[in-house]
């Protein structure tokens, strides 16, 4: 267990706070807590909140979230809980029917089933929209129709201005993992950091194309093309909806 769950879990134990009422308290899924509370979360999405309802120290939140993406980045090895992995998890909770008991506060249609998908990476983007593409599990989110026979399709949170005004920071994108990317379309993609011990770095740009050297991409705030080197792209999986949730 990590430094920041501990700290969480502690802090709940004083307030005697349930995981059913910290889920109402943070605007969270009760699922997501749990995986907090497990150490399985290292930067949870509202943390803000969390940090105010707890009386926790927002410099010592933000510090243990980065410790805690470390030190979990550095005991799995090189790329940590992928993507494969975190929905492997999903998958197996979702077949014991171990689903979050959450309020949906999403405009998008769901399907009759109220299948549940992950949001993954980490909240806290970097420069030109660049963020730790991890596979921790944030929370979950409605699945819309489009995506409700896919197995493997999961969200992010969109989190910078890069994208603006395609996409506000705050907006939740879906994600189609196994359809091939067309030109225009926009797309999550994994680049691979400059050491294995850490994370696939993500990246939400609109897709151009292939070069025999590159992947193409367009990026709209500042409107620039930007350009990674083939043998560094880990994966493109399209966009195929976004929403505020």
């Amino acid at each position: 267990m990590s430094r920041l769950s501990e700290t969480i879990s502690a802090a709940a134990d004083r307030k005697n706070y349930s995981q059913a009422e910290m889920a109402t308290l943070f605007d969270m899924s009760q699922q997501a807590v749990s995986e907090l509370l497990r150490g399985n979360t290292a930067s949870p999405r509202k943390w803000r909140r969390i940090a105010e309802v707890l009386e926790i120290d927002e410099d010592l939140m933000r510090d243990m979230m980065t410790e805690a993406s470390k030190t979990e980045d550095m005991t799995g090895g090189p790329m940590a809980r992928t993507v494969a992995n975190a929905l492997a998890s999903f998958s197996q909770d979702f077949q014991s029917g171990l689903m979050p008991d959450a309020r949906i506060g999403t405009t998008i249609p769901t399907n009759t089933r109220e299948r549940m998908i992950p949001v993954l990476g980490e909240a806290v983007g970097g420069i030109d929209g660049e963020y730790s593409f991890n596979g921790h599990i944030l929370d979950y989110v409605a699945c819309p129709p489009s995506l409700a026979n896919v197995s493997n399709a999961y969200a992010v949170y969109i989190d910078g201005e890069s994208m603006y005004p395609r996409y506000k920071s705050g907006e939740t994108v879906y994600v189609h993992p196994t359809k091939p990317a067309r030109r225009g379309d926009d797309v999550i993609i994994q680049i691979r950091p400059a050491s294995e011990e850490l994370p696939p770095l993500g990246y939400v740009k609109e897709f151009v194309g292939w070069t025999t050297t590159e992947l193409v991409l367009k990026q709209h705030n500042p409107a620039i093309d930007v350009r990674f080197a083939r043998e560094v792209v880990v994966s493109v999986h399209p966009i195929i909806l976004a929403g505020k949730y």
